[in-house]
């Protein structure tokens, strides 16, 4: 690692530098659809319940499940052995711990707190107004609809019954406020498109969330009362309920898939995504779209059952010039798959404009890869700094033909924290925050 050798902002006034780092980060490009909701370590669970969790059936659940402290009896139909630290053994279908005042001793200290930012962020969201609204939702049924990034809000109940598609980048956020129940009948699915993230999309209700049988959910569920999953349904996302959560026969919370992004490297694509948490996965078939027809390209071996946060890459090399779609077929180890979202990415066109994009994954441990676009032949600096203005390393300082190049930077010898990328081409300059979580 390096000292801010050139030390532009000054010994003296590394604060300045702090400050000047910050006023960069002002010019990059905006996420579109509102402020994202905040769930403090209410994400940090799968299912958090302030009242219960009643389950009938085989469940399968990835994560950790939290009830409110001093809910005597509140898990029940698990039928499963316990280590002594409240962590499932490894026949059962649940990773993570069960957090509750009769399951763990002593209850974690976040759970009490986890509740209340389950409650705030309920709040938030549901208080979400002009002018934060993009987009305005029809009351009644959103069947067939592609919903943009936005803040959606209805005054009835909502019921889904067929399929609807939740189109947007993996920056941009959505906001579904519903002062009513919420149901999404029997096979009705929600499904995302160009690289949204079911992390991204809140659905905030103030009645009951009902998910049919095999119907298929994505997002964020706040429900301020009780919210039920019946035989098949599945969840990509959390159930955060003020009230019960119940699943009813083989319900699933799977592989939850945190993101999914292409970048051009050259002639190559370059894919990477990250997990949540994984059960049973024996790993992914990765899929290109050859007019109009999907075919394997590649296979990445899965980590089977975890409840940490994995990330995984692979390279389509030797591409030739035109635009490409890629989707993964995430498979369990008894042969059950679900395919993700689609990614577009185009390979040998010089860019139209310089750009520097978001890291991938971020936040991150130990390393992430920082893409960027060059239109012309530039001579370029790529650094990394840290919040006060010190250089922490230099990723690139060459000069580069016209593409798309992609960057990795390694972590592993820093500490937890947010940093700041910075790059230079010509004339052209942007800054991108990124954070190291470990």
């Amino acid at each position: 690692m390096k000292n801010f050798t050139t030390n532009i902002f000054g010994r003296c006034t590394k604060f300045l530098g702090a400050m000047t780092m910050a006023a960069l980060m002002m010019h990059t490009a905006m996420a579109t659809g509102p402020a994202a909701v905040s769930l403090g370590t209410a994400g940090t669970y799968r299912i958090l319940a302030k009242t219960g969790v009643t389950t009938t059936g085989t469940t399968t659940i990835t994560g950790n499940i939290g009830i409110s402290p001093g809910v005597a009896s509140s898990i029940t139909g698990f039928g499963l052995s316990m280590d002594g630290t409240g962590t499932f053994s490894t026949s059962s279908l649940v990773t993570g711990n069960i957090y509750a005042s009769d399951y763990t001793s002593p209850t974690p200290s976040n759970l009490t707190t986890s509740v209340s930012n389950m409650e705030a962020a309920y709040t938030d969201a549901a208080g979400r107004v002009t002018p934060d609204f993009t987009n305005l939702g029809s009351a009644g049924e959103i069947n067939g609809l592609n919903l943009t990034p936005g803040l959606y809000k209805w005054t009835t109940g909502v019921t889904v019954s067929s399929n609807v598609t939740i189109t947007g980048s993996a920056t941009d956020t959505w906001i579904f406020q519903i002062a009513g129940t919420l149901g999404l009948s029997s096979g009705a699915t929600v499904t995302l498109s160009g690289g949204a993230l079911a992390s991204n999309i809140v659905w905030v209700v103030s009645g009951q969330v009902t998910l049919g049988s095999t119907a298929a959910m994505k997002g964020v569920i706040l429900g301020q009362t009780a919210i039920v999953f019946n035989n098949g349904a599945t969840l990509d996302g959390r159930a955060l309920a003020q009230a019960n959560v119940t699943l009813i026969g083989n319900t699933v919370l799977p592989v939850e898939l945190v993101s999914f992004t292409a970048s051009a490297n050259r002639m190559n694509a370059d894919l990477n995504w990250s997990t949540a948490t994984e059960v049973n996965n024996f790993g992914f078939d990765v899929e290109r779209k050859t007019s109009n027809n999907w075919n394997k390209v590649g296979f990445v071996e899965g980590n089977g059952t975890t409840n940490s946060s994995k990330n995984y890459s692979y390279a389509d090399n030797n591409l030739t010039s035109g635009k490409y779609s890629y989707r993964l077929k995430q498979i369990d180890r008894d042969g059950k798959f679900e395919y993700s979202q689609s990614v577009e990415v185009t390979i040998g066109q010089v860019p139209k404009e310089f750009a520097l994009l978001q890291n991938y994954p971020n936040p991150f441990n130990p390393s992430t890869m920082i893409s960027y676009q060059l239109p012309a032949n530039s001579h370029i600096s790529l650094k990394v700094y840290d919040m006060l203005g010190n250089e922490v390393a230099t990723l690139v300082n060459q000069t580069k033909e016209a593409g798309s190049y992609t960057a990795e930077f390694d972590g592993s010898q820093l500490s937890s924290g947010v940093y700041f990328y910075t790059i230079n081409a010509g004339s052209f300059s942007a800054t991108k925050k990124l954070t190291l979580l470990k």
